[in-house]
């Protein structure tokens, strides 16, 4: 996720925020996720009796994903008029003014669990596998008296300071991000 420094508090800064919530909705949902959203940003809404024929996801798949981002407060439901049938038709809208939240409030936990990720990496022992790289905490290791519940092979300590140094790295880019976002000015009431 990147954002240019430019895009802060000008009229690209709607595009830049939904594209990062492109990518955390795809990291939640799939493809079908992204589907969703890239569907409500380009029609205004999306009809649940339409899912299906709209774009080519399973209504309940979609109703599920359109749930869940509704407890995130990204997508609001509605109701809408066919003008053919008359028929009032269920719909969910891109809840605009939400935006930015969402994703502060996703980056933040993201950060919230590669900060909690890096103290154990950092304070505590970690155990591998070599046979299958799986990772194991000391608690657990001992739990299974230092073999592998997959494949019985000897679990060893690892001092991986790579690991330590790219979760650092992670938690800087995020830091940053969720700064530039919270500095960024409401573009046409859109954000």
């Amino acid at each position: 996720m990147s954002i240019s420094s430019e895009a802060v508090g000008s009229d690209k800064s709607f595009n830049e925020l939904i594209g990062i919530a492109k990518e955390i909705v795809k990291n939640m949902f799939g493809e079908a996720g992204e589907k969703i959203l890239d569907y409500l940003v380009s029609k205004g809404y999306i009809a649940e009796e339409r899912i299906a024929t709209s774009i080519d996801v399973r209504s309940n798949e979609a109703r599920k994903i359109l749930q869940r981002l509704s407890d995130e407060a990204l997508v609001v439901p509605d109701r809408l008029r066919d003008e053919e049938t008359g028929e009032a038709l269920h719909i969910w809208r891109l809840n605009n003014t939400a935006l930015k939240s969402f994703i502060l409030n996703r980056l933040r936990k993201t950060r919230e669990k590669l900060e909690l990720l890096l103290k154990y990496e950092s304070e505590g022992s970690i155990y591998i596998c070599r046979t299958c790289n799986r990772r194991f905490y000391i608690d657990e290791a001992y739990a299974y008296g230092f073999q592998c519940p997959h494949d019985n092979d000897v679990l060893v300590e690892a001092n991986n300071p790579t690991t330590i140094a790219n979760l650092k790295e992670s938690i800087r880019k995020i830091n940053t991000l969720i700064s530039m976002i919270e500095r960024m000015q409401s573009g046409g009431g859109k954000v």
